[in-house]
């Protein structure tokens, strides 16, 4: 067979691993790319929170950064740094630093669209559509 000699084995899991890598490259990217659609009442507020930690070690790794890249038109965004207490799981127990970020919405009504990164251990680049009530 043309699989017996030990080049053609090492060229059948060079192939494989480069397919692995590949795979893991698109999963990755589709990961880091998420789309919301949210709805909030004028003059209200929306919250997202985000940790910067690693799941593996439960190691903390400060706050995440917000980078606005583009700017809301019905509203604004603002921040605040909160600790959080694992409540379950491996990490349970652990403080871990979290990021609020608020979309406060204005008093025009309509649909709202913007883009921000949460720039941390994992970069996280969010596409949110915002229905103003």
């Amino acid at each position: 067979m043309i699989f017996q000699t030990p080049w053609s084995r090492k060229m059948i899991a060079l192939c494989l691993a480069a397919a692995m890598l590949t795979l893991t490259a698109v999963s990755a990217d589709a990961q880091s790319l998420r789309y919301l659609n949210r709805t909030v009442d004028a003059g209200k507020q929306i919250e997202f929170q985000w940790l910067n930690y690693d799941e593996r070690t439960c190691k903390d790794n400060g706050y995440p950064e917000l980078v606005v890249e583009r700017a809301p038109s019905l509203g604004k965004y603002r921040t605040a740094k909160r600790k959080f207490t694992q409540q379950n799981g491996k990490c349970k127990g652990s403080r871990f630093s979290v990021l609020l970020v608020y979309y406060t919405a204005g008093r025009t009504k309509g649909q709202d669209s913007t883009a921000f990164l949460i720039r941390g251990r994992n970069n996280i680049r969010i596409n949110l559509k915002i229905q103003v009530k």
